[in-house]
């Protein structure tokens, strides 16, 4: 009997440790996630686990699972397949059967990145995926599971019927990229959690939202925080005593911005900036952060002086709650126009 499964798990919940326990050396296991970041994550977990990596659980991005483990050993001769296009592929409106190629397949050869998953549909690949998966593997674990989005969602609740045990877990609100986009296509999957949970159980996989409800980085004070300003529901597993200060002092303000122990968590663009920070939804999966201080933009400044962050865009409040969610220590907020 195979075990279909989504664990919905909240921020520092011990997710990626989750799937790394359930590995064992006697059965083939295929890891799967978004980022770099990620997977290098997870493959020090695996060393640490067993003090080597084995040969039975084999770890990708999930392009690189898409197009090297699904659709290169199917597709690759047929038609001259040299990779994968990050480019914008054509507008479908410019072609008048499904079934056209160029709307998948650039000039040069090269699968666009965001139709690869119809192109395995319209290809009619899926049940030769399905076998691959159970001739090669006995377990497909997917970390970060709520960045999957556009066609490849949909792929994804195809190949799902595999004859395999499937262990997904992610984040419903953490949801702040997604694999790719096509136009509408599931353009609005993550605006309702009821909505999407009912997508999840049409395709037969079982929705665990026990497991992993508590964090164990954040404190009671931080997971209150969100709960209450972000009407995001997160417990806490740990006891520790930490504060949430809000900075409106211009000389207390410029101390912590030149405290390079302390990241600074900005909206986007932290490029630009000339201290030590990174972006709201790029700091995702960061685990090493003891304080942090987040700026708030002129947009979530207005709401949070009126105690209004959870009438935030969805995306601009999961990304506000990405970078709370990293904290292990104290949480100091800064409105951007005090910097300015």
């Amino acid at each position: 009997m195979v075990d279909k499964r989504l664990i919905l798990a909240v921020a520092g919940s011990g997710k990626t440790r989750l799937l790394i326990d359930s590995l064992n050396e006697n059965e083939n296991f295929i890891i799967v996630t978004y980022t770099h970041t990620s997977l290098n994550l997870i493959k020090k977990r695996i060393i640490e686990k067993f003090g080597y990596h084995p040969i039975n659980v084999k770890t990708h991005t999930y392009f690189d699972f898409l197009y090297g483990f699904c659709i290169k050993p199917l597709a690759l001769f047929k038609y001259n397949l040299k990779g994968i296009s990050w480019d914008v592929p054509p507008d479908f409106t410019k072609f008048k059967t499904k079934e056209n190629l160029v709307r998948y397949i650039s000039k040069n050869g090269y699968l666009y990145h965001n139709r690869i998953g119809q192109f395995a549909e319209v290809e009619n690949l899926i049940d030769e995926i399905k076998d691959r998966l159970e001739k090669f593997c006995d377990h497909l674990l997917f970390d970060e599971f709520q960045d999957l989005g556009g066609h490849d969602f949909n792929f994804f609740m195809l190949i799902v019927q595999a004859k395999i045990n499937f262990l997904l877990v992610g984040d419903f609100y953490q949801n702040t990229y997604v694999t790719s986009s096509d136009g509408r296509t599931n353009s609005t999957l993550y605006s309702n959690l009821e909505s999407y949970i009912k997508l999840i159980k049409k395709a037969n996989i079982n929705i665990d939202t026990n497991t992993l409800q508590n964090s164990h980085r954040c404190s009671p004070t931080i997971c209150n925080y969100i709960t209450q300003n972000l009407g995001i529901e997160i417990g806490s597993n740990n006891n520790n005593e930490t504060e949430i200060f809000h900075i409106t002092d211009k000389t207390e303000a410029l101390k912590l911005i030149e405290d390079d122990s302390i990241i600074k968590l900005v909206y986007q663009e932290s490029h630009k900036t000339n201290f030590y920070s990174k972006n709201w939804g790029d700091s995702k999966g960061e685990d090493d952060y003891e304080n942090t201080c987040i700026i708030l933009n002129k947009t979530s400044s207005l709401l949070h002086k009126k105690n209004k962050l959870i009438e935030s865009k969805p995306r601009t409040k999961n990304r506000i709650y990405v970078a709370i969610s990293r904290t292990k220590g104290n949480c100091y907020l800064i409105y951007d126009s005090l910097l300015k």
